[in-house]
């Protein structure tokens, strides 16, 4: 299962903008993410900055590319930071054999 710990940055810089990003959040959640992807945790939202974090499991994340892509030139989302996520067995195995 490739899980992702996924940040959304928003420019929520309006009203208008905070709307039309927490409708998007809403629908996605409810079945509207792109082909492939799977929520498995969140979303939660930062108090500090406009982000949402996600927990993802994502299949091939190219294909996210157009949606992202689409949101950008919208202007809603800022940025991503998109940090693929193991298991710690993962690490333990990488370890045992350093």
């Amino acid at each position: 299962m490739p899980l992702y710990l996924d940040e959304i940055y928003f420019n929520a810089s309006s009203p208008d903008n905070a709307k039309k990003i927490f409708a998007l959040l809403q629908e996605g959640i409810k079945g509207g993410l792109p082909k492939g992807v799977t929520l498995k945790a969140g979303p939660w939202a930062s108090n500090e900055e406009p982000k949402v974090i996600l927990v993802l499991d994502i299949q091939d994340h190219s294909l996210t590319f157009n949606t992202f892509s689409k949101l950008v030139s919208q202007g809603l989302v800022a940025k991503r930071r998109l940090t693929p996520v193991v298991e710690w067995s993962e690490v333990e195995k990488v370890v045992k054999e350093l």
